[in-house]
């Protein structure tokens, strides 16, 4: 009979990302997709020594023994949901509770040309959206100024834009308002520059069998730029550097099929 021989397996590789993000005890607290990650590159580095021999002219590699392996990869996301810019961020994140009272007698000093957020706080330094009723008055109230001739609105993003040459003029003034009740999602950065986490990536290849990978501890740092205006006639990626790390009861990397009857 002929030699029989292997057959070349080729691969291209798809799938979805799932993050289980540890907590503050380094507790996994379950798993969610990242959605679209057109890129997950793994990359091993290893540390080597080597002897050579001494005992002839031509000094021969006689012996290796690999000292450090090092794991780290690289995940290019554009699923540029909330989530993902909470992890590129390293930030924690918060619901912020709108509710729909009136707001009157809001102290600000303003000057003509210039933009103001209305609500905006310490405490709340985005401010308030989405308002209804707004209206300027004088600091001591008595006289209200026009909308349109003192003064513009954009009541989506809760802005007010004193006019120049309008009968507003530089000083304080009472800003009044409705927001509309509502709820948003806020993010807030920290002192924290990645998270620990695992990695599981549920395959659906284009061509090769399915191999399912599984790395129980990693270390995320987010890495590059992330656009924030821009006119690139393209969409927005991130990308997250990973430290791919032994845990005490577990290996790096694990790497599976799936099962067969």
């Amino acid at each position: 009979m002929p030699i029989v021989h292997t057959k070349t397996e080729l691969s291209a590789p798809r799938g979805r990302l799932r993050l289980d993000i540890m907590n503050a005890l380094e507790e996994l607290t379950g798993e969610e997709e990242m959605g679209n990650c057109p890129s997950f590159v793994l990359t091993i580095d290893s540390e080597k020594a080597e002897e050579f021999s001494a005992e002839t002219a031509a000094s021969e590699l006689i012996g290796t023994l690999t000292g450090k392996v090092k794991r780290t990869a690289k995940i290019t996301c554009n699923n540029m949901s909330m989530a993902t810019y909470q992890r590129f961020l390293a930030a924690t994140s918060e619901v912020v509770v709108q509710s729909a009272v009136a707001v009157a007698g809001e102290i600000r000093k303003v000057a003509p040309g210039k933009i103001y957020q209305l609500g905006q706080t310490t405490a709340n330094p985005i401010g308030v959206r989405n308002v209804t009723a707004v209206s300027v008055k004088s600091e001591d109230g008595t006289t209200p100024y026009e909308a349109g001739v003192d003064f513009n609105v954009d009541p989506e993003t809760g802005a007010v834009q004193i006019i120049v040459g309008g009968g507003i003029t530089a000083g304080n003034v009472q800003f009044g308002y409705t927001p509309v009740a509502g709820s948003y999602t806020r993010l807030k950065t920290g002192g924290n520059t990645s998270f620990l986490a695992a990695v599981r990536v549920v395959a659906d290849n284009a061509s090769g069998s399915h191999k399912d990978w599984y790395m129980p501890r990693v270390s995320m740092t987010p890495s590059g730029d992330l656009p924030i205006v821009s006119n690139d006639v393209e969409f927005v990626k991130v990308e997250f550097d990973v430290d791919v790390l032994k845990s005490a009861n577990a290996e790096a990397v694990y790497v599976g099929g799936r099962p067969v009857a």
